[in-house]
């Protein structure tokens, strides 16, 4: 067995620079329109799409003329976002004009907008209320995330946000990304939150080594030394963890345990 098996090294989709954890390259990307004034924002989204393939960016543009002539030559993405403070036409006669279309399928809106405590803001909410709409400031990541939940299937929009959990709690508990092992687990993650049945942890780390040049064993491995790792950062969320299995606060959990644990705070979190 080559050491490339047994170490902590980046998989080598992250070498490529693409941020494809577990079922990222798995999930049928939606394909957006962006549309905004800034161009701050047009090189952040182009950028961003470059890591995130999920999203799928098949215009980035930024007046409402370019938007129209687009949709008018056949294009019809899953997602179009729109800054309202577009102009050329302006955002009501864009969105009208959109409409009048009647794209089918049809596309979901999602409107960006300055904060509301600016009047101009506050007008155009109230004009557009029942629309979906993201307030700046916002990070990139989470502009991407309202992206794909829009565009997604329900399945697909569940497991997008059922990865997204598992990263923000490898996070919370100062999980190295670095660390093979947090691609493995949540990869052991959401295959036992898509599959009915309870399955054994043996047969998880069987589905994660699928088409990943490792085995069994150094999954295994892989994931013991991110739980000790975490354990050694001693953060509140993991002796939380330790608490559920009634084990002391300063234990390793184990990696069955772990990732029971994790299972059922997913599920806390998609419940509330």
């Amino acid at each position: 067995m080559s050491r490339r098996l047994w170490n902590d090294r980046v998989s080598p989709c992250r070498e490529k620079g693409r941020d494809t954890m577990g079922f990222t390259g798995s999930f049928a990307p939606v394909t957006t329109l962006f549309a905004t004034q800034s161009y701050l924002d047009r090189s952040s989204i182009r950028l961003f799409t470059q890591t995130h393939p999920e999203v799928r960016a098949v215009a980035v543009v930024s007046t409402g003329r370019e938007v129209l002539q687009l949709l008018q030559n056949g294009l019809n993405p899953q997602v179009i976002v729109l800054d309202m403070l577009l102009r050329d036409p302006g955002i009501q006669t864009l969105i009208c004009e959109i409409r009048a279309m009647q794209l089918m399928p049809k596309p979901r809106l999602l409107l960006t907008a300055p904060t509301p405590e600016q009047t101009s803001a506050e007008d155009a909410l109230l004009t557009f209320r029942g629309q979906e709409v993201i307030l700046r400031p916002y990070e990139m990541r989470t502009l991407f995330e309202r992206v794909y939940l829009l565009g997604a299937g329900d399945e697909a929009a569940q497991l997008y946000r059922v990865r997204n959990h598992c990263r923000r709690i490898l996070r919370d508990m100062q999980a190295n990304p670095v660390l093979s092992g947090c691609d493995y687990l949540e990869r052991m993650i959401l295959f036992a939150w898509s599959d009915e049945r309870n399955l054994p942890i043996g047969i998880l780390y069987q589905m994660a080594a699928k088409d990943q040049p490792v085995d069994e064993r150094a999954i295994t491995a892989a994931v013991g030394r991110l739980s000790r790792a975490m354990q050694k950062q001693q953060t509140p969320l993991y002796r939380q963890l330790c608490a559920r299995f009634g084990l002391s606060e300063d234990a390793v959990l184990s990696n069955g345990k772990l990732l029971k644990g994790m299972l059922e705070y997913i599920r806390e979190l998609e419940t509330y």
